[in-house]
């Protein structure tokens, strides 16, 4: 994580390094990206930089946390733009992953979250801690999700339902970002096998 020296930064300034930060982690993979790089494009000096981060791993690591907490806020906006309903959200959520790689932002996104070691780790971030208490998408879809559209007795079914979801979140995350960037993919075809999923799910747990 940054050091306190870092947020009592002017907010330009702090925008600044991020920005250089990330425009080096998306062009080249995170072994070839260089802190030198970084400082020339923010314009700091490079004894500035070791004030601010331990070393090339730190600044990445608040990179790549910094947009995973972003991809939860789609996730939060999701669910209460679905007035609980689960199902709506799961489809909402699956054409925004299948259609967003348009945006540069989401393409940087891609580059940076593609790397097998990043996605290894946010998979097992997401699975620390008890899934209802988690600050993950996992975490925020059991806050919002009306259980009353649902046939199920408990919170556990209710947090096997959301599993179930996010093992079907993970598989097109890897499609897309991983697979996706050295292969051609059917999106309409994947699209489609994940709303036959959904709707087995609907069928099965929707009142």
């Amino acid at each position: 994580m940054p050091t306190d020296t870092f947020f009592r930064l002017p907010e330009e300034k702090r925008a600044r390094i991020l920005e250089g930060a990330w425009s080096e982690f998306t062009a080249v993979p995170y072994a070839e990206a260089s802190i030198n790089r970084i400082v020339q494009t923010s314009r700091i000096p490079r004894g500035s930089f070791y004030q601010y981060f331990e070393d090339k791993k730190d600044i990445f690591l608040y990179i790549v946390s910094t947009h995973k907490n972003e991809a939860f806020g789609f996730v939060e906006s999701f669910i209460k733009d679905s007035d609980g309903d689960v199902f709506s959200f799961m489809r909402k959520a699956i054409d925004f992953m299948i259609s967003a790689e348009c945006s540069e932002k989401v393409e940087g996104m891609k580059r940076i979250f593609s790397q097998p070691w990043v996605f290894d780790m946010i998979v097992s971030d997401t699975m620390k801690g008890k899934q209802e208490e988690a600050n993950t998408p996992k975490g925020i879809m059991f806050k919002y999700i009306d259980k009353n559209q649902l046939n199920v007795e408990n919170d556990d079914e209710l947090i096997a339902l959301i599993n179930i979801f996010a093992s079907i979140s993970l598989g097109l995350f890897f499609k897309i970002f991983i697979m996706g960037k050295n292969m051609e993919i059917d999106k309409e075809k994947i699209r489609k096998n994940i709303y036959d999923e959904i709707a087995t799910l609907e069928k099965k747990y929707k009142k």
